[in-house]
């Protein structure tokens, strides 16, 4: 049986998840992004856990921060991401320790992912599957996946409106994406998002109405 537990980043005070199979004792983290992942950590080792794959919604900092100090406690564990999100993330991290952290000379990079998702497919996980949808618009590299009926949706969609930053964003990809998973999945599946509460599906598509059909 799977197992969410949840925990507030520290940049922006977005969602990181720790998700784990009490039978098999594996796990994956989802958008880890406090700088040094103590709480994560901790909670791994001490539910004696093995991670095996740190999955990021998409490129910005607020998602991926805590991805190296992830990886250098669990050394075997393999980065996932969507290609696009790879490709840019490299270029998103400036503002938001100029903005959000008082350091505008600190630096950070993640190391390069170990699994490239470049369209939507599957990936066996610890007698799961986790299937992935390419969801471009809060971002070039957005992806969201689901496993066992829940779905990680990091920015692209939240119990709140939809956020473009106007650089590598824009609503018209947004729409075709939030239609698309719309369109994949029940409405009882459970949304675990970038930051905020989780809904249903059909609660999400009940709230952005407007959004979606323009009325």
């Amino acid at each position: 049986m799977l197992k969410v537990e949840r925990f507030i980043n520290e940049l922006m005070t977005s969602n990181c998840y720790v998700v784990y199979d009490e039978d098999t004792k594996r796990c994956i983290v989802i958008d880890p992004a406090s700088e040094k992942s103590l709480r994560e950590i901790h909670f791994i080792k001490e539910k004696g856990l093995a991670l095996d794959y740190i999955i990021i919604t998409h490129e910005h900092t607020d998602h991926n921060w805590g991805v190296n100090a992830l990886r250098e406690h669990f050394p075997d564990s393999k980065l996932v991401c969507s290609e696009p999100c790879n490709r840019y993330v490299k270029k998103t991290n400036r503002a938001y320790f100029l903005y959000y952290y008082d350091n505008p000379d600190y630096r950070y990079e993640i190391v390069p992912a170990d699994i490239l998702i470049k369209e939507d497919g599957c990936l066996n996980w610890s007698r799961h599957q986790i299937q992935f949808v390419m969801t471009p618009g809060h971002s070039y590299g957005s992806m969201c996946f689901c496993i066992d009926g829940m779905l990680f949706t990091g920015d692209t969609m939240m119990p709140f409106k939809p956020y473009f930053n106007g650089r590598d964003s824009n609503d018209g990809d947004w729409n075709k994406s939030a239609n698309l998973i719309k369109s994949h999945f029940p409405k009882k599946t459970i949304i675990y998002p970038g930051h905020g509460e989780s809904l249903t599906l059909g609660d999400w598509i009940e709230n952005n109405k407007q959004l979606l059909y323009g009325k």
